[in-house]
């Protein structure tokens, strides 16, 4: 399927058939086949039906509906960088854009939004200059209650509460200490942070365990390292994340009993419980962990991808090419092969044989039979 561009002369994005400009991210339902969304640097949401019945022009599918326009917390046009990530139940998308904001935004029905379900401005905080960093990617978990960001100009990854950020409002964004501070997220929404995560590339992403309780991901290493003269050691790795435990949510008393068991918490710093070495001087670019074949790909700047998985947990997949050994020969296999005359299976089965096929020499080709009317041509 080819996706139609939409009109760079009309400002308003909503009113154009496709993207104008490019395209970061693209996501399909997890439970209808035939509808997909996409994000891009002009900063809308778009939903497509590839089942072959929708709208084209030029033999170009049409979009069928604009989820929605990111803005800042101004009210700005914003531009989404990230990719684009779809709630198991399909009715939710969630991006990070280039103000530092993370955006859930609801896709369910026909009707366009004008407002995300919520959003989190400055998630990742700010750079030197004071602006805020980018957020390059976002992931749903296999639940949908928690989502995992990453920004290529910090080395965290940040775990938030998804059904806390719908329920928020932009309190969750304010400045303590005034302008040019960090911003400060309360321990309810921002639930951990994952460190020592080095992303120099827009492509470095995390990924959740099948069960939610564990998260991967790799790092990336300076390519300005080796150039110095002298010899690199740096070496991409896989860390593996234990998360905290999720809370088994409870009724708010009118009164507001359960905020003072709010106010102690706070956000849990997490330090890799494992690392793994898998790219000599190269950076690992994304990860992915399949739920049902509990595998992980992997993916580095060497143009290599590998797979990591366990014997004894994961099921299929690798399995299958590395459980096939080579069957060991005995003695009386041997024995037997040996005394095996010139032609038979036994021989024609062993390692060190050529199989002739037959008529092959020229000696036993036999030429065709030369007739009448080929004489005449």
């Amino acid at each position: 399927f080819n996706f139609i561009k939409g009109d760079i002369y009309v400002t308003d994005s909503s009113k154009t058939k496709g993207h104008t400009a490019g395209v970061t991210g693209v996501a399909f339902h997890p439970l209808v086949k035939d509808v997909c969304w996409t994000t891009g640097l002009d900063g809308s949401i778009r939903q497509w039906d590839v089942s072959g019945r929708a709208r084209t022009e030029f033999k170009k599918v049409v979009c069928t509906k604009v989820v929605g326009k990111c803005k800042d917390e101004k009210g700005r046009r914003t531009q989404v960088v990230s990719n684009l990530s779809v709630h198991p139940n399909g009715r939710k998308v969630c991006v990070g854009t280039a103000c530092g904001s993370i955006q859930i935004w609801n896709c369910f029905g026909s009707v366009s939004s004008s407002r995300p379900l919520g959003a989190v401005y400055a998630a990742h905080g700010s750079s030197g200059g004071g602006n805020k960093l980018p957020v390059t990617f976002v992931a749903f978990s296999g639940n949908g209650e928690r989502i995992a960001s990453r920004s290529e100009g910090d080395d965290t990854v940040r775990i938030w509460d998804a059904s806390r950020m719908e329920k928020g409002t932009g309190s969750f964004g304010r400045k303590f200490g005034g302008r040019g501070k960090e911003v400060e997220h309360p321990p309810s929404l921002l639930l951990a942070i994952c460190k020592g995560l080095p992303a120099f590339n827009e492509s470095a992403n995390c990924a959740f365990g099948p069960d939610g309780r564990m998260l991967c991901a790799g790092t990336s290493i300076d390519p300005r390292a080796g150039r110095s003269g002298g010899s690199s050691n740096a070496c991409g790795k896989v860390k593996f994340y234990q998360l905290p435990a999720e809370e088994k949510r409870s009724k708010v008393n009118k009164e507001g009993g359960s905020k003072s068991s709010s106010k102690n918490k706070s956000t849990v710093v997490l330090d890799p419980i494992e690392e793994v070495d898998v790219a000599p001087n190269a950076s690992v670019l994304g990860v992915q962990w399949h739920p049902k074949l509990n595998q992980i790909a992997l993916g580095t700047s060497n143009g290599i991808i590998q797979v990591l998985y366990d014997p004894n947990l994961s099921t299929k997949g690798a399995l299958i090419p590395t459980s096939k050994s080579v069957r060991q020969s005995d003695g009386l296999s041997d024995l037997l092969r040996s005394r095996a005359p010139t032609g038979s299976a036994a021989f024609l089965g062993s390692s060190n044989s050529n199989i002739i096929v037959p008529n092959a020499l020229p000696l036993f080709r036999e030429e065709p039979r030369v007739t009448r009317k080929t004489r005449e041509r």
